[in-house]
């Protein structure tokens, strides 16, 4: 369960993209190799707002988490879901993966899916407390291996 004092919406307004992109850039900092999205903009963030949902967790006007979403053939597709180092532990993820199966269910959709970098195995085991399992894998040119992992709702 998520503090009480953190709310999830999706945010659709253009205003604060950057702190928001701020939000994610602090919670992928650290990663081995970096993540692609440090190199993100709050332009980038713009584009995904049109072409899905961004889901925040907001506690005192501040971003302390975030997902973004899309419909990807029969799925809602999330990607860089992210919880500032200072809320990990404190249910943000598991409040953004609630509004995620939230909006996936009001879109007639039968399933959540993911990917999880290779290198990164505590994320996949995170993803699996949620009931995701491992379906397949790749690699995108120039980028780590990673594992598609889906949760059928």
């Amino acid at each position: 369960m998520a503090a009480p004092d953190v709310i999830v919406q999706p945010w659709t307004s253009r205003d604060r993209l950057g702190d928001i992109m701020a939000l994610v850039h602090a919670a992928f900092a650290g990663f081995e190799p970096p993540s692609s999205v440090l190199h993100e903009t709050a332009g980038d963030l713009a584009a995904r707002q049109r072409d899905g949902v961004v889901f925040v967790a907001m506690a005192n006007g501040e971003f302390v988490g975030s997902v973004f979403c899309a419909v990807k053939d029969d799925a809602l597709d999330l990607t860089r879901m992210a919880t500032h180092p200072q809320w990990r532990r404190r249910g943000v993820g598991a409040a953004l993966m609630r509004a995620a199966e939230r909006e996936a269910r009001a879109r007639g959709l039968p399933k959540l899916l993911l990917r999880v970098r290779k290198s990164l195995p505590g994320n996949r085991a995170y993803f699996a407390k949620f009931g995701f399992v491992v379906t397949g894998e790749g690699q995108d040119p120039g980028r780590s291996p990673f594992d598609v992992m889906e949760r059928r709702l």
